[in-house]
């Protein structure tokens, strides 16, 4: 699973490197956080698609757009998001810690994710993220699971897919809240030595594909190359959700790979 990562690009950033309009991940100031915990915000990316109108209207949107900001139909935008899927049937928020990941291999099945695939496509940007080692670990004796930091090799923004949605909170006067998940996949050959699962990487076509594809393109989730994304060994400082300094992805050895 993936449940710890790295956010330290900031928005306007991300929304050159993405091609991307800042949308609403500009509304609040950015805080450089070394470690993502599930049920906070994160910064997704989406294809916008607008309702469709009559002939009339659409040719004024798209007069409009031509000399605003506003994204056209399909362009990408950056919007913020709750770590974490809240389905629009939740009677309150403690799904959504249990709902922080979605597995590729059962998205047609789960009724949580079943619904979205159609037009509730995200990727969800990041620097890198955590995972604590569990094969080859001796689970009789008591110590704390070796952390790993896993990133691209020249440190560039990843991009996860996941899926979003939004639901009504009722303790809030139903408030709308944007929520998403990861989708996690079996890794590849060296990540296997870590964990059993890694978040779905998307690059170029594929990317295009998961946020604007007509249907749910399912075959771009692929397991990444082994050359795609490097991990060291760093300190169990990264444990304790209060840390979020920039000192927790300071490797404690050398680079595993």
């Amino acid at each position: 699973m993936c449940g710890r990562f790295v956010a330290t690009t900031a928005p306007q950033q991300l929304a050159l490197l993405f091609d991307a309009h800042l949308g609403d991940a500009a509304s609040t100031e950015f805080v450089a956080n070394y470690n993502v915990a599930p049920t906070t915000h994160v910064t997704t990316l989406v294809a916008e698609q607008k309702v469709a109108a009559s002939a009339e209207n659409t040719q004024a949107e798209m007069r409009a757009d031509a000399q605003s900001d506003v994204p056209s139909n399909g362009a990408r935008v950056l919007r913020r998001a709750h770590w974490g899927l809240l389905p629009s049937w939740s009677k309150d928020r403690s799904r959504a810690a249990s709902m922080i990941n979605a597995r590729s291999e059962s998205l047609t099945e789960k009724p949580s994710f079943r619904p979205l695939l159609a037009a509730h496509r995200c990727a969800v940007l990041v620097d890198g993220y955590y995972e604590w080692r569990t094969v080859g670990v001796d689970t009789s004796v008591k110590q704390p699971k070796q952390p790993y930091f896993i990133r691209s090799p020249d440190s560039a923004p990843l991009a996860i897919a996941g899926l979003w949605t939004t639901w009504q909170d009722p303790l809030r006067n139903h408030t709308e809240v944007r929520s998403c998940s990861l989708i996690t996949i079996a890794p590849n050959d060296r990540l296997a030595e870590i964990h059993d699962r890694m978040p779905c990487i998307l690059d170029g076509d594929a990317l295009d594909e998961w946020l604007a594809g007509p249907e749910a393109p399912l075959h771009v989730l692929q397991t990444a190359d082994n050359d795609r994304l490097i991990a060291v060994t760093v300190a169990t400082a990264v444990n304790n959700v209060r840390n979020k300094g920039a000192e927790l992805i300071v490797p404690t050895t050398t680079t595993l790979f």
